[in-house]
């Protein structure tokens, strides 16, 4: 099997990390994708919201695409969330079949700075999604995709949020419904 793995702090998560998964897996042929919220990311600082709501959002936002699914191993886990160890993680959960982790432009372009990116490149496949605007070379290993992308950000959606404009037309419904309900973003 060919399973992809899309982590991120997914704060909230918006219809582009879905329509850009979405359009990879076809592409690429993936079997499966993991969602994987991190609890913390070790290049940022600010505290993402809570575990609970985080993979609520999740949990509606692919609700409905097919193998599509959550593991919360790194939300699991104290501390900072390290790639490395969610691959060691899944390599042990899947052994027979070929990881493929997919990653942004900003991701890959500060991959020498991740914690034992040497070992990780041994480990899975990595996808890098192209923006729109980007315009790069992705030297091998690492695999280009350009699938569709809507721009669109989580730090977009908070700012609107707390900013009182529109940003529903940036989430799937459920999600919108969720962060309304729970007054979540706002100021």
């Amino acid at each position: 099997m060919k399973i992809g793995v899309f982590g991120g702090t997914f704060d909230p998560i918006h219809i582009g990390h879905i329509i850009s998964v979405l359009e990879v897996k076809i592409a690429f042929g993936l079997d499966r994708v993991i969602f994987i919220p991190a609890r913390q990311s070790p290049h940022k600082e600010t505290k993402p919201t809570g575990n609970k709501k985080r993979t609520a959002m999740i949990q509606k936002a692919i609700a409905g695409y097919e193998g599509f699914i959550m593991d919360t191993f790194e939300l699991d886990r104290a501390g900072k969330s390290f790639t490395y160890d969610t691959a060691k993680y899944l390599k042990d959960e899947y052994p027979d079949d070929e990881l493929y982790f997919l990653m942004g432009t900003d991701q890959y372009e500060s991959f020498d700075k991740w914690h034992k990116h040497e070992e990780l490149i041994e480990m899975m496949n990595f996808i890098v999604m192209m923006r729109h605007s980007d315009d790069m070379e992705i030297s091998a290993p690492f695999i280009r995709a350009d699938q569709l992308v809507v721009e669109v950000s989580s730090t977009l959606v908070r700012r609107r949020a707390k900013e009182g404009l529109p940003y529903k037309h940036f989430l799937n419904e459920a999600v919108y419904e969720y962060i309304k309900e729970n007054a979540l973003y706002e100021a």
